[in-house]
């Protein structure tokens, strides 16, 4: 079977590895093109294109992949599908069209739920405890085409989103690879969704990841986890002192006992009250600092009662 992926973060990096090692003809990838990214601004290709470098793989960067020379482009390719993972642009009829099978993509959810940029990230803070990748014909709608395979997976409350994240990437290659099996033996015509099922998993802002310690400990936990490593789960640690510093909260997890602190209060074993039951740090990052250990952050600033974490300053 000859594809053109589309691909341009890293979810997608797995299956374009497995499908390059073989299997299939991969007539193009197309990506996203180079932006600024980091501290210094620098001018970065995706992962996929740097990927394809060393895939050696023919790469092409389209600012719109549906500009009609674009699409003039992607016919004269003659592939028998396009597959999409993380690419970041709406794919329109057109361009989809281009290839008998159209475009199938791969989402990390089950869907219906989770429609949307962010549904690893939402599928964590709103405490699920599982997901998947899902396997879909691409249609004008936001990941609301008929589904081919779903392939689900537990979430362990020890997950970032960074964790899980990889760990459905890799799940994705399975999805794809039958997902093409079942299009190149005419087996697969795709499930209609359940339309009235179906939940959204919005780009996260900035302000999703502010903590707010009056919840219960395990909706902070997965606050913290679900917006690793951005936007992160903000706070501002106040010292024994009255210092504050803001930070960003990486890993907890539950700790055990539970008291009438005032949530966010630091405890004699540093853990951390919350509107109910008490929260362990792991990982933290300070403003402008590495990411640390909960401990060497601890000793460094003398935490303890006396000390506590509070909601960020407002911007």
């Amino acid at each position: 079977m000859r594809i053109v992926f589309c691909g341009s973060g890293d979810f997608g990096l797995p299956t374009l590895r497995h499908l390059a090692g073989g299997g299939v003809d991969i007539a193009a990838v197309v990506t996203q093109p180079p932006r600024r990214a980091g501290r210094g601004g620098k001018v970065r290709p995706t992962p996929v294109a740097v990927a394809c470098g060393e895939l050696n793989l023919p790469v092409v960067a389209v600012e719109n992949i549906n500009d009609p020379a674009c699409v003039s482009d992607l016919a004269a390719l003659g592939a028998d599908v396009i597959v999409v993972a993380d690419f970041g642009q709406m794919i329109r009829a057109p361009a989809r069209d281009t290839a008998p099978h159209g475009a199938i993509n791969l989402h990390g959810s089950l869907l219906p739920a989770l429609r949307g940029a962010a549904p690893v990230n939402w599928a964590i803070i709103r405490g699920l405890r599982e997901t998947g990748v899902t396997t879909f014909r691409l249609v004008d709608a936001m990941d609301a085409g008929p589904v081919f395979v779903r392939k689900a997976m537990p979430i362990d409350p020890s997950d970032t989103a960074a964790d899980l994240r990889g760990k459905l990437s890799v799940l994705g290659v399975a999805a794809v690879t039958e997902t093409l099996g079942m299009l190149a033996a005419g087996l697969a015509d795709g499930d209609e969704q359940d339309h009235d099922q179906a939940t959204l998993a919005p780009l996260l802002k900035k302000s999703d990841g502010r903590i707010d310690f009056s919840a219960d400990g395990e909706t902070v936990r997965n606050r913290i986890h679900g917006t690793w490593p951005w936007p992160g789960g903000q706070a501002r640690y106040v010292g024994p002192d009255g210092k504050a510093i803001d930070v960003i909260l990486a890993r907890a997890r539950l700790a055990d006992g539970g008291d009438d602190a005032e949530p966010g209060a630091i405890g004699s074993d540093l853990s951390v009250a919350t509107g109910r039951g008490r929260l362990e740090i792991l990982e933290i990052k300070p403003a402008g600092k590495r990411l640390m250990a909960w401990r060497d952050f601890a000793n460094g600033h003398r935490a303890g009662p006396g000390a506590r974490f509070t909601s960020p300053a407002p911007r």
